[in-house]
């Protein structure tokens, strides 16, 4: 297989963006294939793959590094492709001055001291406290986050049906397999998706078979009032909307008016009128809703544990502050816009966190100070344990009749 060394420079051009300019890779990665038009799909897998794999091991690969690591911040950015590529064997290592003195023998030498931490790349402080908050669960869950993330797609059943889209979809030899019980897919070979007929025409959305279960568990019904008030661009408000059959009401609110301009975007393709948009402002804009839904949907700000094989950079990102900064909003929230829901309604409370303080412990302590709601139903959806999707928790409560 050869190396085009095009491609690694773009590489090594994005970790110097991530790692020394504390840029976000998603929004870096997304430039940069703006930046090449003319590359294939199997280049520009070639590119985001290298890209997140040098993220999801960068403790690993400094490990192995050791006293070989340079200062220079694009010198290293070299090495730890260069160090990725000899670790893993899957492509040959160019013989290109920039990974001079580099060799497998000396890496494997630097790891074999390792500490587990260091070897499935964590930074100490959340391998600690993944084992105070998981226990033993802990190594296998990390373990399970740094596997790639599958591509996962929600058919739009107000357009079309499962059948029909994977028909759609392999005449572009996209291959897809279906989620049990679902309008889930999983891709299982890939192609154009964002350019076919399917998706301009809006028949399917992006969207992780772990998430498309948060709406289901809503239980919406046609003709309901359901409120998704931690919406950001819209995945779940949109697949309430689909349950819902296109009547009704849904109102997705947000603090980021340019993320609900990007669902707009998003239902309009998808062909969903029913649905209004609001910016939450202050907290009048939540007092005002009082008792007036009959589902309410608070998938909460998270540490975001749950998709780090979607964004492994976050884990360099995240602090422990943050994690606990993140468990008193989440209570806030969880206290103020359960108020929106009617007295024998039904509120979703949801993380993509596998942190039980975020989780299990959040609707514990809601429920020991809020006696008009209880527990219907609760889900941990563990990488490694209890599914293969990303790391979701949703619990479903009622709000008992007056």
């Amino acid at each position: 297989m050869h190396v085009e060394r095009q491609s690694v420079e773009a590489i090594v051009t994005t970790l110097i963006q991530v790692f020394s300019q504390q840029q976000y890779a998603d929004k870096v990665i997304e430039h940069t294939l703006a930046e090449y038009p003319y590359w294939d799909l199997k280049r520009k897998e070639r590119y985001v793959t290298g890209v997140y794999n040098v993220l999801r091991f960068h403790r690993k690969l400094e490990t192995a590094l050791g006293n070989m690591r340079s200062r220079d911040a694009q010198t290293y950015a070299w090495q730890l492709w260069g160090a990725m590529t000899l670790l893993l064997g899957e492509e040959p290592m160019p013989s290109w001055s920039e990974f001079e003195g580099l060799s497998l023998e000396a890496l494997n030498s630097n790891l074999s001291m390792a500490s587990d931490a260091q070897r499935l790349s964590y930074p100490d402080w959340l391998w600690e406290r993944g084992f105070n908050e998981l226990a033993d669960k802990w190594p296998n869950v990390a373990h399970a986050l740094n596997q790639p993330a599958k591509t996962y797609l929600r058919a739009n059943t107000l357009k079309t049906d499962v059948a029909t889209l994977q028909k759609s979809l392999k005449k572009l030899n996209i291959e897809t397999q279906q989620i049990a019980d679902s309008e889930g897919l999983e891709v299982t070979q890939y192609g154009p998706l964002f350019k076919s007929d399917a998706f301009q025409n809006g028949w399917f959305e992006m969207q992780d078979a772990g998430s498309q279960k948060v709406a289901t568990l809503l239980d919406v019904k046609p003709g309901q009032r359901v409120v998704d008030a931690c919406a950001g661009a819209g995945g779940k408000s949109l697949h309430i909307a689909a349950l819902m059959q296109n009547k009704g009401y849904v109102l997705s609110m947000d603090i980021h008016q340019h993320k609900l301009d990007t669902l707009k975007k998003r239902a309009k393709r998808a062909g969903i009128h029913t649905l209004e948009t609001r910016v939450i402002k202050n907290s009048k804009t939540v007092k005002r809703l009082k008792d007036k839904f009959d589902r309410v949907l608070l998938d909460v700000p998270c540490s975001g544990t749950g998709v780090l094989r979607r964004n492994p950079d976050a884990k360099w990102h995240l602090n422990n502050e943050s994690i606990d900064n993140l468990v008193v909003l989440q209570a806030e929230i969880l206290q103020r816009y359960s108020q929106m829901c009617k007295s024998g309604g039904r509120l979703v409370y949801a993380t993509c966190s596998v942190l039980p303080s975020e989780n299990e412990q959040q609707v514990k302590q809601f429920l020991a100070e809020n006696e008009h709601f209880k527990l219907l139903e609760a889900h941990s959806l563990l990488p490694g344990y209890t599914s293969d999707y990303d790391g979701f928790y949703i619990a479903v409560l009622e709000r008992l009749p007056v």
